[in-house]
């Protein structure tokens, strides 16, 4: 028997809505008071649906199970061999599928988001990828279809967690101001950065033949 995901409402690191076939009723169905006076829609419809449109028929293919949603490096002990001693933070975890967990160990570990505002080009370290991939494929090995996967899942894995940050801080919290950074700097920023020549770059890497 399989267990249920997590049932929190807010900051949760998952699949939900773009698991959907229609993710922006899934987000019109949050009825999320910060979302009521922005163009959503259309920003979502320009920015999102283009990646969703070539993952969504990949996610078939994709068994479920439970993953770690925060796959970090400081969340990570370490030996003095540079292996991994043991995982920490579980509080993201919920049932995905095993790529999520790669594909938000990527975002968050090769990716210098910070330099996007101070108004760099956060060239992401294709360095830190490879050896993500190599030691990933030493346990799990990855084939053509899974890197194809994993590619065009990338620029839509922080996309509920995001969405979960808004809800946060608007309702819980009542900081607009931070609600603001995580729908337009997080949400859309990471969306546009994608569609961009980084992070064109990275996919295109990422989907490279690999021995």
């Amino acid at each position: 028997m399989q267990r249920p995901g997590a049932r929190l409402a807010v900051l949760l690191a998952n699949a939900r809505l773009i698991e959907q076939a229609a993710p922006l009723e899934a987000i019109a169905n949050i009825q999320s008071p910060y979302l009521a006076d922005k163009d959503w829609h259309a920003q979502l419809s320009e920015l999102l649906l283009p990646w969703h449109q070539a993952l969504h028929p990949l996610l078939r293919d994709q068994p479920p199970l439970w993953t770690h949603n925060d796959w970090h490096a400081s969340n990570l002990l370490w030996n003095a061999d540079g292996s991994v001693s043991s995982v920490l933070d579980f509080g993201l975890a919920d049932r995905t599928f095993a790529l999520f967990d790669l594909a938000t160990a990527i975002e968050r570990n090769a990716v210098p988001w910070l330099d996007l505002d101070s108004g760099g080009t956060a060239s992401a370290d294709l360095d830190s990828v490879d050896a993500l991939l190599a030691g990933y494929h030493q346990v799990r090995p990855l084939s053509a279809k899974d890197l194809h996967t994993l590619s065009a899942l990338l620029p839509l894995v922080h996309v509920d967690f995001a969405l979960s940050e808004v809800a946060y801080y608007h309702d819980v919290v009542g900081s607009t101001a931070s609600a603001d950074v995580a729908y337009y700097a997080y949400l859309l920023g990471h969306l546009r950065w994608f569609d961009g020549a980084q992070g064109q770059r990275l996919l295109a890497h990422i989907r490279r033949p690999r021995v």
